[in-house]
C-alpha cells in the first residue's frame, strides 16, 4: 500500500509539474505574441523613418541646387531644330574669350632696352683705347705680354673676350686725326641699331631691326670703313705707311709687293697720292693679283671689326609685365559682347555639330525656359516612384533585408557615395577647370562612377540587392543628366556587368578585372550610341576611351573601398573570408599544436559543410572559414575533448556530471573570446555562438540521471527529482541562417560518425 500511494502521488506530482509547465508556455506565447506585435509595428516605424531619410539624402545629393541640364557634347550632332521662343540676350563668354585671344595676338609686345650692356660695352672701349696708347709707349720686348694682360683684364671686367689677332688690327686702325676713327664709327654704328631697337625676330609691326637684318647692316658698314682705310698717310714730316709690306708678305704677297713698289716709289720722289693711300685704292689696281689679295685682305678686316662690333650689340628682350599690362588695358577698353537672340530665331540647326557658341546659346535659352518649370517636382516624383518599386521588390524577394540595420546601412551608404561622388564630377562641370573647354564638359556623362556602388554591394551584401542598387544608380544618373535612355542604358549596363563579375571575389584584384569589364561595356555602349547618332569619330573615340578608363578607376575605387566597408560595417566579405582559410592563420597554426584532433575534426566539417552549402546554394567560403574556426574554444582544455585524447585517461573519469558538462559547454564562450582577440568578423562569431544551438550534451545529462536514479534507489526517497536540464544544455541561440545551420548539421554528423565502429557509406547512412 505504501508503494502504490508513493507512485499515485509522483503520478499527480507529475501532472502537476505539466500543467504548470502547459501554463507557462500558454503565457509565454501571448507574451511573445504581445511583443511581437510590438516590435512589428516599431520595425515597420523604423524602416519608413529611414527610408524617408534615405530618400531625402538622395534628393539633397542629386537634385537641390542643381544647374539646370545642357548639351554636354561639343561636336554632337543635333537631332532637331530648336527654335527660341522669346527673345534675349546675354553676354557671351565664348565671344569674349575669342576676343581676348585676338587682342592678346595682336597687340605689340613690348621690349626692354638693355643699358646695362651698352653702358659695358663703352666702357670696354674706353679702357681698351686707353690700354693701346699705354702699350705704345713701351719697349717692344714688353708689349706682346702686355697685349696678354689688357686682353685678360677686358675679358675679366667687362666680360668681352677678344683674340690677339683682334688685338692687333684694332691697334693699327683704333684712331686716326681725321674722322677714319675704328672705334668712334663702332659706337655710331651701335647707338644707331640701339636707339631703333634690334631683337631675335622682326616684329609684326616691323618696329624694331631684326638680328639678322642688324648684323648685316654692321658687315656693310664695316665694309665701307675698311675700303677707306689709309694705308699710307700725308704727316708733315713725312710718309707715315699704316701697313707695312712686311706684316703680310707671307699671307698676301702680292698685296706686299704693290705696296712695296708704291713705297719706293714715293721715296725715288714720285707723286703722293691726294688724300692719301686707301685700301679701296688697292683693290682698283691694275694689278689683278694685287687687287685680288687686297679684297681678301679687306674681307678678313670687315669679319674681325664685325665680329667685335657684334659684341657691343645687346638684343631688346620682351617685357612680359610691360606687355601683359599693354593686352590687359586693351582689353578693358573691350565692348562687351552681347549676343541677341530674337523670338523664334534657330537656335540648333538638325544635323549641324554643336560649337561652342550653340552649346553656350542653347545653355542660356534653357536657363531661360527652367525659370519657368521647375524640375525638382518632376525629380521628387522620380524619387518616390524608385523608392516604392526598391520597396516591393525587397518585400518580395529578399523581406529578410528589413531585419539587418547592417545590410541596409552598406547598401544606403554604397548608393549615396555613388551618387555623392557623381554629382561632385557634374558640378565640376560648371568650374574653371571643365566650364573652358567644351570637350571635357561633354566627356562629363562617361566620368561618372556608376557601376561603384553596384560593385560594392555585389561584395558585402550579395546579388539581389547588387541588382536593385544597379537600377537604382542608373535612374538617379540619368535624373541627375535630365537624359533619357541612351543615358540610363548604358549606366544600367556597365552597373550590371561590374556587379557581375564581382560575384565571387575571392581575390581583391578580381575588383579591378570587374571594373575594367564595366568600363568596357560602358565604352562599347558608347560607340554603338554616338555611331547611331552620327556623331564624329573624334568625339565617340573620346568617349569610349574615357568610359573605359574610369571603369577602371572604378575597379580601384572598389578595391580601397572593401577595407573601409569590412571595417566600418563589420561586414566579412569573401576575399577576407577567402584569406581566413589560409592554414597559416596564427589561431590554425596553433589549433594544429595544442588540439590537433579538433584540428582534423574542423576541417572533417569544413568539408562536409562547404559541400553541402554548394549543394543548397548557400556561401561555400562561409562554411569553409566558420568551419576552420568554430571549434577554436576547445584549444583552452583540449585533453577534455574525444578527439584530442587519444590512448590517455579521461579526465571526466574524475568530475562529476554537472562539472563536465560546463567544461564542454565553456568551449563556445571560449571560442567567442579568442575570435574577438583576434579579430575575426561577426559572422565567424556567430557560428562559433550557434554551432551547438541549445542542444544537451547528453552524455553526462544521462550520466546524471543515471546517478540521480541510483540515489533514489539508495535513499529510498521518491522525491528527488530529475537533474536540472540547464546545466546540460548549451546556451544557443540556435542557427540563425543558412551557413550556421549547416556548420551546426555537419558538426554533429562529424561527431557522431567518428562514434562509430566502422565507418562505412552504408554506418553513416544508416546514422542520418
Amino acid at each position: 500500500m505504501p508503494k502504490e500511494e508513493n507512485r499515485s502521488n509522483s503520478r499527480k506530482a507529475i501532472r502537476e509539474r505539466a500543467k504548470r509547465r502547459k501554463e507557462l508556455i500558454r503565457d509565454e506565447k501571448l507574451e511573445e505574441g504581445s511583443a511581437t506585435e510590438k516590435n512589428l509595428w516599431m520595425s515597420w516605424g523604423k524602416q519608413f523613418f529611414l527610408s524617408l531619410a534615405f530618400a531625402i539624402a538622395l534628393i539633397f545629393i542629386c537634385f537641390v541646387g542643381q544647374d539646370p541640364p545642357s548639351l554636354r557634347t561639343l561636336g554632337e550632332v543635333v537631332p532637331e531644330n530648336v527654335y527660341s521662343d522669346r527673345a534675349f540676350q546675354y553676354l557671351s563668354d565664348v565671344r569674349r574669350a575669342e576676343a581676348e585671344e585676338w587682342i592678346r595676338s595682336s597687340t605689340p609686345r613690348e621690349f626692354a632696352q638693355n643699358f646695362a650692356g651698352q653702358e659695358n660695352f663703352l666702357k670696354a672701349l674706353i679702357r681698351l683705347e686707353e690700354g693701346l696708347l699705354t702699350i705704345e709707349t713701351l719697349p717692344e720686348e714688353t708689349k706682346g705680354q702686355a697685349f696678354l694682360s689688357l686682353i685678360g683684364e677686358i675679358e675679366k671686367n667687362f666680360n668681352i673676350t677678344l683674340t690677339l689677332e683682334e688685338l692687333t688690327w684694332l691697334r693699327k686702325w683704333r684712331s686716326f686725326p681725321n674722322e677714319k676713327d675704328l672705334f668712334s664709327q663702332i659706337k655710331k654704328l651701335l647707338s644707331k641699331l640701339h636707339l631703333r631697337g634690334v631683337v631675335k625676330f622682326p616684329s609684326n609691326d616691323q618696329k624694331f631691326v631684326s638680328e639678322s637684318n642688324a648684323t648685316r647692316e654692321i658687315e656693310v658698314s664695316m665694309i665701307s670703313f675698311v675700303s677707306d682705310l689709309v694705308i699710307l698717310s700725308d704727316l708733315e714730316n713725312g710718309l707715315r705707311f699704316l701697313l707695312e709690306p712686311e706684316e703680310i708678305e707671307g699671307v698676301y704677297p702680292y698685296l706686299s709687293k704693290s705696296i712695296s713698289e708704291i713705297k719706293l716709289s714715293l721715296e725715288e720722289g714720285g707723286a703722293f697720292p691726294e688724300g692719301g693711300l686707301l685700301l679701296g685704292d688697292l683693290i682698283e689696281s691694275a694689278d689683278e693679283n694685287a687687287s685680288f689679295e687686297a679684297r681678301e685682305f679687306r674681307d678678313e678686316l670687315v669679319e674681325i671689326f664685325s665680329e667685335f662690333a657684334i659684341k657691343g650689340l645687346y638684343l631688346r628682350t620682351i617685357d612680359r609685365e610691360a606687355t601683359t599690362a599693354s593686352q590687359e588695358r586693351a582689353i578693358a577698353q573691350m565692348e562687351p559682347p552681347v549676343v541677341a537672340v530674337k523670338e523664334g530665331e534657330l537656335i540648333l540647326k538638325m544635323g549641324s555639330k554643336v560649337s561652342a557658341l550653340d552649346l553656350e546659346k542653347y545653355s542660356k535659352f534653357l536657363n531661360l525656359t527652367t525659370e519657368d518649370r521647375n524640375l525638382l517636382p518632376k525629380r521628387i516624383f522620380i524619387t518616390l516612384g524608385t523608392f516604392l518599386f526598391s520597396i516591393l521588390y525587397i518585400s518580395l524577394i529578399i523581406p529578410s533585408f528589413w531585419q539587418d540595420l547592417s545590410t541596409a546601412s552598406i547598401v544606403s551608404f554604397s548608393i549615396l557615395a555613388n551618387l555623392g561622388l557623381s554629382r561632385f564630377i557634374l558640378e565640376l562641370g560648371g568650374t574653371d577647370l571643365f566650364g573652358g573647354n567644351a570637350i571635357l564638359v561633354g566627356l562629363l556623362p562617361n566620368l561618372l562612377p556608376v557601376a561603384l556602388a553596384s560593385m560594392i554591394v555585389m561584395i558585402t551584401v550579395g546579388p539581389r540587392m547588387a541588382t536593385l542598387t544597379a537600377l537604382m544608380t542608373s535612374i538617379f544618373h540619368a535624373a541627375m543628366q535630365n537624359a533619357g535612355i541612351d543615358a540610363f542604358s548604358t549606366g544600367f549596363s556597365s552597373a550590371l556587368v561590374g556587379a557581375y563579375f564581382c560575384r565571387d571575389v575571392r581575390l581583391r584584384g578580381r575588383a579591378l578585372k570587374a571594373g575594367t569589364l564595366a568600363g568596357l561595356t560602358a565604352a562599347i555602349m558608347a560607340v554603338g550610341i554616338g555611331i547611331a547618332s552620327g556623331s564624329g569619330a573624334f568625339s565617340v573615340i573620346n568617349h569610349a576611351g574615357v568610359a573605359l578608363i574610369v571603369g577602371v578607376f572604378t575597379g580601384a575605387l572598389v578595391l580601397g573601398a572593401m577595407p573601409l566597408f569590412e571595417n566600418g560595417f563589420k561586414v566579412a566579405t569573401d576575399a577576407t573570408l577567402f584569406e581566413l582559410t589560409d592554414f597559416n592563420h596564427p589561431l590554425l597554426r596553433r589549433m594544429q599544436v595544442e588540439a590537433p584532433g579538433t584540428y582534423h575534426h574542423s576541417l572533417m566539417v569544413a568539408n562536409l559543410s562547404e559541400n553541402a552549402a554548394i549543394a543548397v546554394g548557400a556561401n561555400p567560403i562561409l562554411c569553409r572559414a566558420a568551419s576552420l574556426f568554430h571549434d577554436i574554444g576547445k584549444m583552452s582544455q583540449p585533453q577534455y575533448f574525444s578527439e584530442n585524447q587519444g590512448e590517455f585517461d579521461n579526465p571526466h573519469d574524475r568530475k562529476n556530471p554537472a562539472m563536465s558538462a560546463l567544461i564542454i559547454k565553456s568551449h563556445v564562450k571560449e571560442g567567442i573570446d579568442l575570435a574577438r582577440e583576434n579579430g575575426l568578423p561577426k559572422v565567424l562569431r556567430d557560428v562559433i555562438r550557434q554551432h551547438h544551438g541549445t542542444t544537451l550534451v547528453k552524455f553526462f545529462f544521462y550520466q546524471a540521471k543515471e546517478k540521480f536514479k541510483q540515489e533514489k534507489l539508495s535513499l529510498n526517497e521518491n522525491e528527488i527529482g530529475d537533474p536540472d536540464e540547464s546545466t546540460y544544455r548549451y546556451d544557443g541561440p540556435r542557427p540563425r541562417f543558412k551557413e550556421s545551420a549547416i556548420i551546426f548539421f555537419a558538426d554533429s554528423v562529424e561527431a557522431a560518425a567518428r562514434s562509430l565502429p566502422k565507418v562505412t557509406q552504408h554506418s553513416i547512412e544508416e546514422l542520418l
